[in-house]
């Protein structure tokens, strides 16, 4: 096997957590996308990195943004997934953002108000690596729910659940 084919076979051994990356176009429009390499970078300042495809829509957009939003995906949010990942046929755009309980935040970004978490983030810095790009976000707001939940995570090329 090559070195490439080798590290996508490895790579789906990795269990992530699912997230949907949401931010505001300079004209206002919503756009997002279902992340999987989202990691803390630090808590003192709180800061966190995605990974994004420069060729999304996101990744097209972000250097004109000021802020984002993380929001952390529970069981019951499988279908928001499928839909912000692309997976479900015809509901592309804006469209996306009919599926799943998106309320607007004082940044003007959409937040899923169900998450069992979401942080808004300004935008820190733009790392451009190969076919995407690290997007550093120094974390401006942070909502935790207080209900248990289930969270959705994606391992093999499937989503699936863990619970705490």
């Amino acid at each position: 096997m090559d070195l490439a084919d080798g590290f996508v076979r490895g790579m789906r051994r990795l269990a992530s957590g699912v997230c949907v990356v949401t931010t505001a176009t300079a004209d206002g429009s919503p756009c997002g996308l279902t992340a999987t390499a989202v990691s803390s970078l630090s808590v003192t300042p709180p800061s966190l990195v995605v990974g994004v495809n420069r060729r999304s829509r996101l990744g097209e957009v972000i250097g004109e943004v000021p802020a984002f939003a993380v929001n952390i995906l529970g069981t019951q949010h499988r279908p928001v997934a499928e839909v912000f990942a692309g997976r479900v046929a015809g509901v592309r755009g804006t469209a996306r953002f009919d599926h799943g309980d998106w309320r607007p935040s004082a940044e003007g970004v959409l937040v899923l108000g169900d998450a069992p978490a979401h942080f808004l983030c300004k935008v820190d810095g733009v790392v451009e690596r190969a076919t995407h790009l690290l997007l550093i976000g120094a974390v401006t707001d942070v909502h935790v729910s207080d209900e248990k939940c289930s969270l959705l995570i994606y391992f093999s090329q499937n989503f699936s659940a863990i619970s705490s």
